[in-house]
C-alpha cells in the first residue's frame, strides 16, 4: 500500500508528565508513517511542555504548538485549525495506540468516510477489551447515529474513529464544556454517508482515578445530563424514539447521582436553578414512560426513588437495601 493519504493525529496535552512519553511513543511507532503529530499544550504547568518541545526534536513530523489553558475542546479545536492532512485521528494524552491503528484505519478508507475500531479499558495492573463488535461492517450513517443513541456497544468516543479533515469546517468542539465527545460525534456522523466498522480493539482507552469523567462532582453529573439533552435536541427532527432513548438516559444519569449523593450542599445551593429543572424533568410523565420502556429494572427503580425524595433519595436507597 502506497502511503499517499497524510493523517494528522492531534494530541491534546494538559499535566500528563507521567503518561506522555508512553502516548507520543506508541504514535511515532505506527507502521504508518505518513502522518502529522500535532501537540497542542494547553498551558501545562508541569514538565509536560518541555517535553512537546523535546519530541519535536526527535521526529520532524511532530508539530508542537502551546496555547493558554482552555480545555481539551479548546485544544482539539487548536490541533484541527492546524491540520494539513486529509484525515484526523485523536488520542487522548494518557492514552495509547496499537502499532498498526492508523495503517488498518487507513486500509479500509475506500469503503467509507469514517473508519471506526474497538477500544481496550485499561489500567495499571489490566487491559480489558471493552464489548465491540466481532466482525467488519460497512453501515449508513443513519444507523450509526441509531448505533450512537443506543448507547451500547457504539459509544460517543471521538477518539475511536478516524475522519475527514472537512467534516470539521463546520463543526467544533464546545469550548469552556465537558462531555464534548456526546455533544459533538452525532454530528460529525450526519456529515457523511457511510462508516466503516473494524473489529479489532486498536485504542488503549487508560483509566485514571482523577479524569474528569472519574471526578464525582455535581457540576460534572449536570454537564452529562446537559450534553444528552443537547443531543436530543439536535436529533428533534430524526427518529422520534430518539427523543425517549435520550430521556431515558438523562433520567439515570442525574437518578443515580441522586440516589448516590456525594455533594455538598455548597453544590447543591450553587446549582439550585439546575436542580429545580432536573426535578420538573424528573416528574414528568413521559420522563417516567421512557425510563420503564428503556431503563433497566433497576435503573428504574434508583429512578422512582430520586423522582419522588430528590437528594434524600441517598438515605431511601439506604433503608430499601437495608
Amino acid at each position: 500500500m502506497t502511503e499517499e493519504v497524510l493523517v494528522s493525529v492531534i494530541i491534546p496535552v494538559y499535566n500528563v508528565e507521567q503518561y506522555l512519553d508512553r502516548c507520543i511513543q506508541s504514535v511515532v511507532d505506527q507502521s504508518y508513517h505518513n502522518l502529522e503529530i500535532i501537540l497542542v499544550d494547553d498551558g501545562s504547568k508541569d514538565s509536560s511542555g518541555k517535553k512537546v518541545d523535546e519530541w519535536s526534536e526527535v521526529d520532524n513530523r511532530i508539530v508542537p504548538i502551546h496555547r493558554v489553558n482552555g480545555g481539551l475542546s479548546a485544544a482539539r479545536n487548536t490541533g484541527i485549525a492546524a491540520a494539513r492532512g486529509e484525515y484526523i485521528l485523536f488520542v487522548d494524552s494518557d492514552d495509547w495506540i496499537h502499532t498498526d491503528m492508523i495503517y488498518s484505519m487507513v486500509c479500509n478508507l475506500s469503503k467509507a468516510e469514517i473508519v471506526s475500531c474497538g477500544m481496550i479499558r485499561a489500567t495499571d495492573t489490566e487491559c480489558i477489551p471493552i464489548e465491540w463488535f466481532d466482525k467488519e461492517m460497512v453501515i449508513s450513517a443513519e444507523e450509526a447515529i441509531d448505533l450512537l443513541v443506543d448507547n451500547t456497544i457504539f459509544t460517543s468516543h471521538v477518539i475511536r474513529n478516524m475522519y475527514p479533515r472537512g467534516v470539521f469546517d463546520t463543526i467544533k468542539f464546545p469550548e469552556g464544556r465537558i462531555f464534548e465527545d456526546i455533544r459533538v460525534t452525532h454530528k460529525l456522523f450526519q456529515m457523511v454517508k457511510k462508516i466503516c466498522i473494524i473489529p479489532d480493539a486498536y485504542y488503549y482507552y487508560y483509566v485514571r482515578d482523577n479524569s474528569i469523567s472519574n471526578v464525582v462532582k455535581l457540576k460534572n453529573k449536570l454537564e452529562w445530563y446537559d450534553a444528552l439533552k443537547e443531543r436530543a435536541d439536535d436529533l428533534i427532527n430524526s427518529n422520534p424514539e430518539y427523543q425517549e432513548k435520550i430521556k431515558a438516559q438523562m433520567a439515570v444519569v442525574i437518578s443515580l447521582a441522586m440516589v448516590q449523593d456525594t455533594f455538598t450542599e455548597t453544590e447543591k445551593k450553587e446549582f439550585k436553578n439546575d436542580i429545580d429543572d432536573v426535578h420538573k424533568f424528573l416528574k414528568d410523565a413521559c420522563t417516567k414512560k421512557s425510563v420503564k420502556k428503556y431503563a433497566s429494572k433497576s435503573q428504574y427503580l434508583y429512578y422512582m426513588i430520586a423522582r419522588i425524595f430528590s437528594f434524600s433519595a441517598n438515605k431511601v436507597y439506604r433503608i430499601i437495601r437495608g
